[in-house]
């Protein structure tokens, strides 16, 4: 039964999967019929023309008002009055502002349906024909007509786009409905105006009836525009709203106000927060229209009942300081100061008196009071202003940047009480082994990894980490992209804000002309109560109860030592003809440049650096390092290729602390020594002690931090000694720093970041992949730390690999006699290794092999260095004889031996190849015979040279996949330093020559030595066969002579008696 019940519910899946598969593909049929590449009917132009002139245009597409008699074939404007915004007609406008706005009723369709195309219009029209055919209609004549009044409640405006050069607009917004239009005043020098004014609109005229004007009000286009004194205004964007309809016969409803995105072409223009009211002119005098609020100058207000509701709120500012600040008017800028505006209040920060001394506010915080509205959507935007007082009392605006989104300074809420305490047991998997047992560790993986490559010469430094952490089998972290991709741009205790100043553009990279440096600062946003409201701030200033800096270290400059360590580098853009770049490093920090230019790598594309460099730099002064690659020229000056820039101040101050990767392990010496200013211990006493925390509590076996425990091993061995280190268990706690409650956060472990390279000239394209690197800072003021890590490039190491080719065998036979047509071969050995084509050698030549078989004795001797970690050969060389640098190129360690048929009037003959991996490639057979083609492909054992040294025995030539004969070759690897102790000659030279091979005197003719070409032909290839014969040819002529000579035998037996 539940076989049966579990293959119906089977199938009744399968028919479901198989419906919903049903449905897509008509669904993506239907589309494929509806939106056809080029549609069978022209679109509609609808023109406005002026003195017999055309001025302003308006495109609809005809399947948009296509009409059917089936509703859902019918186009979705079918019947119905749509607005059309025209605009002026050519390739190139200059303007983008509303040339005129047309409401229109339009209708497409065969002639024979022309009955139905006033089936739709809007009740209260009457059509008029003017005296002709019915379908041709001229006009409609509305037959009912309404007063109403429109109210525009113009509230204010938020990120709208800056139009004057100082970044800044003068805007005012322009309200058209039908033939009236009104402006609203000019906010000088902001992005985001709070008009507060109310645009009434009275007498309007609307046709048709009120239920459809009520259901489709005519629709209401706003456009803001940059005030000019000199000049024509320039359009900022337009946005259309639909009015709320309010009947004289309706009670009155208040509108809402509510954002609506503005539009300048294709580019955002900001948000305008208004609403639209139409309202019915009752006729009688018992009723009438809500009130206006009337100001000075005949100006009217939004009303009390739609201005959103406000709250006291508290906005505290962290000023920390201004950095990258651009030259404004061709002078630098020098005492700067900030201008945070929010809902018309404005607080203002120190003036920083000598920017490139100090480029951090002496005034650290500070707070004030704004009437913000309780609806969090419709908070005001907030601008960042920078300014810079200069001589005589004048300010020159540097830049400004305007926030629209509030929500984000709200506080985040203090963390819970304490929980009873909790023992938290490290897992197995990260357990805390002694200094002894980390060692050990790395080396097996990495002797696991290499495949005894190396075999007990493997050298365990910082480049077997890379390595083992490349294939994933140590806990050093590689990430494929910036470490701010993986843990955030490092804004955690401040934020930064770019500064823009200009006229903004729909050009691609118009915000980088216009940036002109970054504000650093933190903002925190709350609503007072009613006891706060009265509090003494001098009083809050000095006891320091601010919300905005809690956590917040004091700005005062600090003595850093800076580590830069880079590996390598990917996909370099090729700088020069030849299509190759001779990179090098620069750095730059400050006033202070590291040019590597004597070390730059010739003809690489993807250079292995190995460069560690060391400076030293004062924060915040000199906070922005930059990594620049450069291609090395000599003649003219050096190209960029591309750079990167780093926020070290971001990183020193982080939670997350980027100043130095914890390790996976503790270590005091090796590869993998501990490298940060302080241990563990005290790296945790001092988290502990800038969080609040209590703790840490150190006991053995555990330490306690705040309200939990973590248990681990701290008693070692150590030369037969018990020492009691709590190092190791501190070193995990803070690996799991994230699960402190209220504090805790990811620290940012032993790692290596890839970051990628721009080049200004090439904006918008990756030009290269800084794959491997990692910044390490260590304050001065704390113990000196240890020696950098040693990252240099490994050296290749040289080795000599020494063949032997003893024999041949089964070669085939390409050859053949003019005279007797027997068939034979010329047979030697070429041996290279893969890139080294120059260095290719090969054996003498075998002549008159009738069987394949040939003798050589010859040694190859092929030295070469080889990088055991990559497993691939290093070799150098000029690419051409006017190369002046030498190009290193890494090829796979891959031997290429062929036999070849000597020609002594034309070019060699190719009989067969074999290519052997020197790190893995088939053991050879023990005999000739048992050598087979299918041993290169088949699963049979491998073996490395590398690990074995030595190997001997049979391996196939094939060609295009068949066997073309068998070499026997034996191998023998050697390090440079033997080769030179105990050298061989090539070929059959001294030192420890070879024999020569045991070759026939003569060649193999009929003629001459018809027995020997007998017992090689045919001998040996057919012995089993010819003994087999014999042996039946005697049997059967014994039996011959037997039954021949039986019957005389028997009558002489009979006569005789």
């Amino acid at each position: 039964q539940l076989d049966k019940k579990r293959l119906t519910m089977c199938k009744q899946e399968l028919v479901g999967k198989l419906s919903k598969i049903l449905i897509t593909v008509l669904y993506i049929s239907i589309n494929f019929c509806l939106f056809l590449p080029q549609y069978l009917f022209p679109d509609m132009f609808v023109w406005l023309l002026s003195n017999n002139k055309r001025v302003a245009y308006a495109r609809v597409r005809t399947r948009d008002l296509l009409y059917s008699s089936r509703q859902e074939a019918r186009g979705i404007n079918c019947g119905k009055v749509i607005t059309l915004f025209l605009k002026p007609p050519g390739k190139r406008v200059t303007g983008l502002s509303v040339q005129a706005k047309l409401d229109v009723y339009l209708w497409f369709g065969a002639c024979r349906d022309s009955s139905h195309m006033l089936d739709n219009l809007p009740a209260g029209f009457t059509p008029a024909t003017g005296g002709v055919l019915h379908f041709q209609l001229c006009f409609c004549v509305s037959a009912e007509q309404h007063q109403f009044q429109l109210r525009c409640h113009m509230y204010q405006a938020r990120g709208l786009i800056a139009a004057d050069n100082t970044g800044l607009s003068d805007p005012f917004a322009r309200v058209t409905f039908q033939s009236h239009s009104q402006t609203t005043n000019v906010i000088s020098q902001t992005l985001s105006p709070t008009w507060n004014q109310c645009l009434p609109m009275s007498h309007l005229l609307l046709s048709g009836d009120l239920q459809y004007i009520q259901r489709e009000p005519p629709h209401v286009l706003i456009e803001v525009y940059d005030d000019d004194a000199l000049g024509k205004a320039e359009y900022l964007g337009a946005t259309v709203a639909v009015p709320e309809v309010c009947l004289s016969s309706d009670p009155y409803t208040p509108p809402t106000l509510q954002y609506n995105a503005l539009h300048c072409g294709s580019q955002s223009g900001g948000e305008l927060l208004a609403a639209f009211e139409l309202l019915q002119i009752p006729n009688s005098e018992q009723q009438s229209l809500p009130d206006l609020e009337e100001q000075d100058g005949g100006i009217y207000t939004v009303p009390a009942y739609i201005r959103p509701v406000l709250s006291t709120y508290r906005l505290e500012v962290l000023f920390w300081g201004l950095r990258e600040l651009k030259k404004v008017q061709l002078l630098s800028v020098d005492r700067p100061q900030v201008i945070i505006e929010c809902a018309g209040k404005t607080l203002r920060s120190s003036v920083i008196q000598k920017y490139k001394s100090n480029p951090n506010f002496t005034t650290l915080v500070d707070a004030i009071e704004l009437e913000l509205p309780e609806n969090e959507h419709l908070h005001p935007p907030l601008s960042i202003t920078v300014v810079d007082w200069r001589a005589f009392g004048r300010s020159t605006l540097v830049g400004n940047h305007i926030i629209n989104n509030l929500k984000a300074f709200k506080p985040i809420p203090l963390p819970a009480l304490p929980a009873p305490i909790r023992t938290h047991k490290p897992p197995k998997d990260i357990s805390t082994p002694g200094p002894t047992m980390t060692l050990e560790f790395f080396k097996c993986v990495y002797m696991k990894r290499t495949i005894a490559d190396e075999s007990a010469e493997s050298v365990i430094d910082w480049w077997s980490k890379y390595y083992a952490s490349v294939e994933r089998e140590v806990s050093k972290i590689l990430y494929n992209k910036e470490l701010e991709s993986e843990f955030g741009p490092f804004d955690d205790w401040v934020k930064t804000y770019e500064l823009f100043r200009g006229k903004a553009s729909e050009e691609e990279g118009s915000n980088e002309e216009r940036f002109v440096g970054k504000f650093k600062g933190r903002f925190c946003l709350y609503k007072l109560a009613e006891e706060e409201k009265e509090e003494d701030w001098d009083e809050a200033t000095d006891t320091g109860s601010f919300r905005v800096n809690r956590g917040i270290p004091p700005n005062s400059p600090v003595q850093v030592l800076i580590r830069v360590y880079i590996v390598c580098a990917s996909n370099l853009h090729p700088a020069d003809p030849d299509g190759k770049a001779d990179p090098y490093i620069v750095l730059r920090l400050g006033k202070n440049e590291i040019k590597d230019r004597d070390n730059y790598i010739p003809k690489q594309l993807n250079p292995v650096f190995g460069r560690s460099f060391e400076m030293q730099a004062t924060l915040p002064q000199e906070s922005l390092l930059s990594v620049l690659i450069y291609d090395h020229d000599l003649v003219g000056g050096d190209d960029l290729i591309g750079e990167t820039c780093i926020d070290l101040e971001n990183r020193y101050y982080s939670k997350h602390r980027g100043t130095c990767g914890l390790p996976a392990e503790y270590s005091l010496e090796g590869y993998n020594a501990w490298r940060d200013c302080l241990k563990p211990s005290e790296l945790l006493a001092k988290m502990c002690r800038e969080s609040g925390l209590d703790g840490p509590h150190f006991s053995p076996g555990r330490i306690i931090v705040s309200d939990k425990v973590f248990t681990g091993k701290t008693l070692f061995m150590h030369e037969d000694e018990p020492v009691e280190s709590y190092e190791h268990l501190s070193l995990k706690i803070l690996h799991r720093w994230a699960e402190i409650p209220g504090v805790g956060c990811t620290l940012i472990p032993e790692h290596i970041e890839t970051r990628t390279l721009f080049n200004k000239a090439r904006p918008g394209m990756d030009q290269v992949c800084l794959s491997l690197m990692w910044v390490d800072m260590f304050p001065m003021d704390l113990p000196h730390p240890g020696p950098p890590v040693a990252i240099s490039p490994r050296k290749p190491k040289g080795y000599e690999l020494r063949i032997i080719i003893w024999n041949t065998e089964d070669v085939i036979l390409e050859d053949s006699h003019f005279l007797t047509g027997q068939q034979f071969s010329d047979i030697y050995i070429k041996g290279w290794l893969k890139g080294l084509e120059d260095d290719r050698q090969e054996t003498d030549v075998h002549y008159n092999s009738l069987t394949g078989e040939g003798n050589f004795n010859w040694r190859f001797v092929f030295p070469f260095s080889y990088m055991p970690a990559e497993k691939v050969l290093i070799f150098v060389k000029r690419e051409s004889i006017f190369s002046l640098d030498k190009t290193e190129q890494k090829i796979p360690a891959i031997l290429i031996l062929q036999v070849w048929d000597f020609e002594t009037l034309s070019s060699d003959d190719f009989l067969g190849t074999l290519e052997l991996d020197l790190h893995g490639f088939t053991r050879g057979a023990k005999t000739a015979k048992s050598c087979k083609a299918e041993m290169l492909t088949d699963g049979t054992e491998r073996i490395s040279i590398f690990q074995q040294k030595r190997a001997r025995g049979w391996w196939p030539f094939t060609k295009s996949g068949e066997l073309t004969g068998k070499v026997e070759a034996e191998f023998h690897l050697v390090t440079a330093e033997e080769s030179e102790k105990n050298p061989v000659g090539r070929a059959r030279k001294e030192p420890e020559p070879l024999p020569k091979p045991n070759r026939p005197d003569t060649s193999f003719s009929w003629f001459v030595n018809p027995f020997k070409c007998f017992f090689h032909l045919v001998w040996r290839s057919y012995k089993k066969y010819i003994i087999i014969g014999i042996i039946l040819l005697i049997t059967a002529l014994f039996l011959a002579l037997l039954f021949y000579t039986l019957p005389g035998a028997i009558s002489n037996k009979i006569i005789s008696g």
